[in-house]
């Protein structure tokens, strides 16, 4: 059986001459067909409206895990309320992207109003799911898949815990799957203003996070390859159009660089502190400066537990220099990180670093539950089931699915969400992995997912009737 005509089909648009003469659709009509056309939409974003904000406001307050990054967050964003002008060399640390937009909230709901931000991010979370439909939609060529992977979004675990903290996550997530939205229309249609839609939310998200830099020259790379057959419609005056915003973003990120730091650079310096963590294997750095400053990334500091409990496994802490390293000075000192890093160079060398970069990447989905919820025992176990569902059902379909940028067919469609996905990769193995750095490009993994288990199916439900119609004809 075909499926029911659509309500827009039972009023066709006049073509030709008629077209002049004919009155258009009542308001009424109009309305009714757009009602009926985006009814998922409708009910998948509203759902995880609902969902999200009984979680933010109910089950997990803002308000009530106020510590660690989400304090640094936090403090920030007052500090930038109390006098924007203040040189602060710490502000020039981390991406500055969340905590303006903390900020922008606290300024007009004041600044302890927990229950607006949580009800912000709620909403940001629920953008991530509609944006994530409407990518899908525009997709896949099977009618199930926006609906499922919709309302699979809609109580994706990882993604609702993390908008229940004052984190980068969601913020970057929301203009991450905006910004391939408008790419994704600019690939099919051609349009400037698809252009200038990707080029501003992309532009956000790097002020997030600027690992979004990646998915931006993966993407040129792929349309030099393409752009005379699957990527034809996206011209050099697209690229043109979607990279001033971005241009403009990084351009204000060196000033306030400079203005805080004196120094030159983009929109944050934590980036080689990283590479230390990520090719020295330590799961603490101290800084002993004006004030003593100290980070470990949760992955590596459940490695170290690993590594105590299987001290023969691949995957565990094995540091190059030592689990806990300390120097004195400023935690973004380039050259002393710099020279950690040469020296872990020469440690291990590069079977070491190899090895590294494999663990970096193998964190993104397995040896290491979600933080914060890993430091809470009342999420911690939630988080860890999540996290083996992602590993088990969705890492190997898209494995499969990373392959689809190389393809004239797919790359204008699922090739741009792969783009992603790879980026994802490259900077796992330049820094190090962790599954909570991995949630805002959960959306893409979710869909390139979905649309090979339908390829699958689809092929092997093919193999079972022809074997089928064999039988039938022996």
């Amino acid at each position: 059986m075909g499926s029911p005509p659509r309500l827009r089909d039972t009023f066709p648009t006049p073509k030709g001459p008629l077209a002049l003469s004919t009155p258009a659709l009542p308001f009424s009509q109009r309305a009714l067909a757009w009602l009926h056309r985006n009814r998922w939409l409708i009910v998948i974003t509203l759902a995880a409206l609902i969902v999200r904000l009984h979680w933010n406001l109910e089950v997990h307050p803002i308000g009530d895990y106020i510590g660690s990054d989400m304090k640094g967050y936090d403090t920030r964003a007052n500090q930038l309320l109390d006098d924007a002008s203040v040189k602060r060399e710490y502000h020039a640390f981390f991406p500055y992207g969340t905590h303006f937009v903390v900020a922008a909230i606290k300024m007009i709901f004041g600044r302890d109003n927990y229950p607006a931000i949580a009800a912000v991010y709620a909403l940001m979370g629920a953008l991530v799911v509609a944006f994530s439909y409407l990518i899908a939609r525009r997709v896949s060529k099977r009618a199930w898949v926006p609906p499922l992977v919709g309302l699979i979004l809609v109580c994706y675990y990882p993604l609702i815990s993390l908008g229940g903290y004052m984190l980068s996550e969601i913020p970057m997530a929301t203009f991450l799957t905006l910004a391939t939205l408008g790419l994704l229309r600019l690939a099919e249609h051609g349009r400037a203003r698809d252009a200038w839609l990707a080029g501003i939310a992309v532009a956000i998200a790097t002020a997030m996070r600027p690992q979004a830099l990646v998915s931006v020259a993966f993407f040129a790379v792929a349309w030099l390859f393409f752009r005379k057959s699957a990527l034809a419609k996206v011209k050099l005056y697209h690229l043109l159009y979607a990279g001033l915003p971005l241009l403009a973003v990084l351009a204000f990120s060196a000033a306030r660089f400079h203005h805080h730091t004196g120094r030159y650079g983009l929109v944050s310096e934590n980036g080689t502190f990283n590479q230390v963590f990520g090719h020295c294997h330590t799961k603490m750095i101290t800084a002993k400066g004006k004030s003593t400053i100290k980070f470990g990334p949760p992955p590596l500091i459940q490695l170290e537990r690993r590594a105590q409990k299987y001290p023969d496994a691949f995957v565990k802490l094995d540091p190059a220099i030592s689990a806990e390293i300390e120097f004195k000075g400023y935690i973004a000192d380039e050259q002393k990180l710099r020279g950690l890093l040469r020296q872990c160079w020469k440690n291990k060398g590069l079977a070491g670093q190899i090895k590294y970069t494999t663990i970096n990447v193998i964190l993104l989905v397995a040896h290491n539950t979600m933080w914060p919820d890993s430091g809470r025992p009342q999420w911690r176990e939630i988080a860890k089931e999540w996290g083996k569902a992602h590993l088990i059902l969705l890492t190997l379909p898209c494995f499969f699915g990373l392959f689809t940028v190389f393809s004239r067919r797919t790359v204008a469609r699922h090739g741009i969400l792969a783009l992603h996905v790879w980026a994802l990769l490259v900077t796992a193995a330049l820094y190090f992995g962790d599954t909570r750095l991995r949630c805002p490009y959960d959306p893409f993994i979710v869909i390139l997912a979905i649309e090979v288990y339908a390829v699958g199916g689809a092929w092997l439900l093919a193999r079972l009737r022809g074997r089928s119609a064999v039988k039938s004809a022996g």
